[in-house]
């Protein structure tokens, strides 16, 4: 039951973080909008990819520990 709950974990992890990357490349920014880090879409790149390498980090740790 424990590997079945791991697995469900991780595909639900996985499709929460599928839409935040889709969300943050379809975000429309406004060219003229004043410089800033909010809105910028590297920077929205940036932090919506590093959640998503920390939890393959980790699931691939774990993995290896078991």
């Amino acid at each position: 039951m424990t590997t079945l709950g791991f697995w469900l974990v991780v595909g639900s992890l996985v499709l929460v973080e599928a839409t935040i990357i889709v969300t943050a490349l379809r975000i429309r920014i406004q060219p003229l909008a004043a410089r800033s880090v909010v809105g910028g879409r590297p920077a929205e790149v940036v932090w919506t990819l590093l959640p998503a390498l920390l939890l393959i980090t980790l699931v691939v740790m774990s993995l290896n520990a078991g």
